[in-house]
């Protein structure tokens, strides 16, 4: 048994090997490392104005997101799905997390509450995959204006999940 560390959420995993993601909040094979290779300090950034800014836009983004998923979860008429979004909105309130301990803010009241779903199992995923698409773009955008090696290593693997995201509605859409 090891102990690996998440590079982007810092949460810990344990187990023979580092696991194909991150289970919290879905980094890639290779963000995932030996505890002793994280640095304690890795989210102590200077940020720019537009930094924080962008920062901002993603707590909020991904706060609507978590809550949206958590509403999925709460539909009792096909479990399979309710309990994939049950989990997708844990990973979205990890990037949550992760956004505000970077610009230093204190996690939103609500992020654990649900928010409202759409009614219908196809309409839900629908507006899943558009939330994923924009949210995957965005923080390429992000990526893009990064100062900081620490934002740039995160808003281009969150990006990456939230393609990984797109991918499981279109797998969903089989479970309808």
């Amino acid at each position: 048994m090891k102990m690996y560390r998440c590079r982007i959420c810092g949460e810990t995993y344990l187990g023979a090997e580092a696991p194909s993601h991150c289970p919290f909040c879905g980094a890639h094979r290779d963000l995932i490392v030996d505890t002793a290779d994280f640095p304690e300090d890795i989210n102590v950034v200077q940020l720019t104005e537009i930094e924080r800014a962008d920062l901002d836009t993603a707590v909020e983004l991904e706060r609507s997101n978590a809550r949206f998923y958590l509403a999925m979860a709460r539909r009792d008429d096909n479990r399979k799905l309710a309990n994939a979004y049950k989990r997708l909105a844990a990973v979205e309130t990890e990037h949550c997390s992760l956004f505000c301990k970077l610009s230093k803010q204190p996690k939103p009241a609500d992020l654990r509450e649900p928010g409202d779903e759409l009614g219908s199992w196809d309409a839900d995923i629908d507006e899943s995959a558009r939330r994923e698409h924009r949210a995957s773009d965005l923080y390429a955008e992000f990526a893009q204006r990064a100062t900081s090696p620490r934002l740039l290593e995160v808003w281009t693997a969150v990006s990456a999940i939230e393609a990984d995201h797109i991918e499981l509605d279109a797998l969903a859409k089989r479970y309808i």
